[in-house]
């Protein structure tokens, strides 16, 4: 860690958000990925549109932007690890 601050693994590897932060972005990219991508495709087939379908891709697109963005928060990487444990 250092004697005057921080490291750079520390920088690096914490994202500093809180656990409120990442249980709203689980939530928001289950219904990005998922529901909200079935729901206006459902919609589409209905309503015979053709843009549904292409707002229904964009949905999903941007759900999945977001999981990957909380794939790699949730990670408990092995220097956050360890600088936990020693400082």
């Amino acid at each position: 860690m250092g004697f005057m601050g921080g490291s750079f693994n520390t920088r690096e590897y914490f994202h500093g958000a809180s656990d409120a932060t990442l249980v709203a972005v689980r939530m928001f990219f289950m219904l990005a990925v998922f529901a909200i991508p079935v729901a206006l495709l459902a919609a589409s087939n209905a309503m015979q549109s053709a843009y549904l379908p292409m707002l229904a891709f964009l949905v999903q697109y941007v759900g999945l932007l977001a999981e990957r963005w909380y794939f790699f928060t949730e990670g408990k990487h092995p220097q956050n690890l360890y600088y936990q444990t020693v400082g």
